[in-house]
C-alpha cells in the first residue's frame, strides 16, 4: 500500500497543484469574487487603499483637536492630581457624598432635606399654592408677563438700540471699560486706583489708634469749653462796668 501511494505521489501533486492553479484562476478571473465590481478587492481597497478607512482613521487619530485630543483632556481632568480626579478617586468627594453617612444619603433620608422640601406644607406646597409665589409670578400682569411684554424690561434690552445693543456696540460702555487706558485698565493697573484704595485702607489703619485717642478727648474738650465759658462771662460783665471801659461818644463838631 505504502508502494503505490508513493507511485501515485507525483501524480496526486500534479491534480492539486492544478486544482490550486485552477480556483485561483477563477478567483482573480474578471469575474471572479476578488477582482469582480464590489468584490473582495474593492472592499480591502476600501479599507487599506488611499482615503480609506485605514488612512482616515490615522488622519483623526493624529488632528492635533480630534477624538485623542478629547481622550487626552479627559485623561488630564481625571488624573489625580487635578480636582476632578480626586474627587472622582476612591475616598474623594463623589465616594464620601455617596457613602452611608454622606450628605445624599442624609438628604434623601426621613426627616432630611428633601422630605421636608416635599412634605405636606413645606416648600414645595407653599410655592404651588394657589395665589402662592408662583401664581403671583405667572398672573396676567405679573412680575414675569410684565418682564416679557412689549416694551418690558427684556424687550427693551434685546431690541435693535436697546440696552445690550448701546453696550456692545463699537466705542460702546463694553469697549470703553476694556479699551487699552479704559476704565479697567486704570482700575487694576500697578499703582492705579485699587492698588491706591489698597494703600488708603492701610493709611485708615495706622491712623485708628490716633483717631480712638481724640474720640476720647472730646468729651474732655468739651467739659473744658464750658469752664472757660462760665469763667469768661463773669470777666465780661466786670469789664463793662469799669468807668472808660466802654467807647465814649464822639465830641460834637
Amino acid at each position: 500500500m505504502a508502494l503505490l501511494d508513493l507511485v501515485t505521489l507525483p501524480v496526486r501533486l500534479t491534480v492539486a497543484a492544478t486544482s490550486t492553479t485552477l480556483a485561483l484562476g477563477r478567483l482573480v478571473a474578471p469575474d471572479g469574487p476578488v477582482r469582480r465590481e464590489n468584490g473582495y478587492g474593492d472592499r480591502l481597497m476600501l479599507l487599506i487603499g488611499e482615503g480609506g478607512a485605514v488612512e482616515r482613521l490615522n488622519r483623526v487619530l493624529s488632528d492635533p483637536r480630534g477624538p485623542m485630543h478629547l481622550v487626552n483632556t479627559i485623561t488630564s481632568l481625571l488624573d489625580q492630581q487635578r480636582p476632578l480626579g480626586r474627587a472622582l478617586a476612591p475616598g474623594g468627594t463623589l465616594d464620601r457624598l455617596l457613602d452611608d453617612d454622606g450628605a445624599v444619603l442624609r438628604m434623601l433620608a426621613e426627616g432630611g432635606t428633601l422630605d421636608r422640601v416635599l412634605a405636606s406644607g413645606g416648600a414645595v406646597d407653599r410655592l404651588l399654592e394657589e395665589d402662592g409665589p408662583l401664581d403671583r409670578l405667572v398672573a396676567d400682569d405679573g412680575p414675569l408677563e410684565r418682564l416679557l411684554s412689549q416694551e418690558g424690561a427684556l424687550d427693551r434690552i434685546t431690541r435693535s438700540g436697546g440696552v445690550l445693543d448701546r453696550l456692545l456696540e463699537d466705542g460702546g460702555l463694553l469697549d470703553r471699560l476694556l479699551s487699552e487706558a479704559g476704565f479697567v485698565d486704570k482700575l487694576t493697573a500697578e499703582g492705579g486706583t485699587l492698588d491706591q484704595l489698597v494703600e488708603l485702607g492701610r493709611t485708615l489703619e495706622r491712623m485708628q489708634p490716633r483717631i480712638t485717642e481724640l474720640l476720647a478727648l472730646i468729651p474732655d474738650l468739651h467739659e473744658s469749653v464750658d469752664t472757660l465759658n462760665r469763667s469768661v462771662g463773669p470777666l465780661s460783665d466786670l469789664a463793662n462796668r469799669i468807668p472808660g471801659g466802654r467807647r465814649r461818644p464822639a465830641l460834637e463838631a
